[in-house]
């Protein structure tokens, strides 16, 4: 199966830089929270989607060290 290559993009960009989309995402959850407490529902629901793009990519994260001999 071929990846789209913005898909491809944004994993490489995400092993290289790990900590930094981390703190953005969560960044980005909190921010969406604190609208949310405001606005009303839309934004609280908004709020997860950071989170689940984060653990999308932290969970299909492949392994940089191959362990086949």
């Amino acid at each position: 199966m071929k990846k789209n290559k913005l898909i491809r993009i944004v994993s490489h960009n995400f092993h290289d830089y790990k900590m930094s989309c981390t703190m953005f995402l969560l960044g980005l959850s909190a921010g969406f929270v604190i609208l949310g407490n405001k606005f009303g529902m839309l934004y609280l629901i908004l709020s997860f989607l950071p989170v689940f793009v984060w653990s999308l990519l932290w969970f299909n994260e492949r392994k940089t060290t191959d362990i086949s001999l």
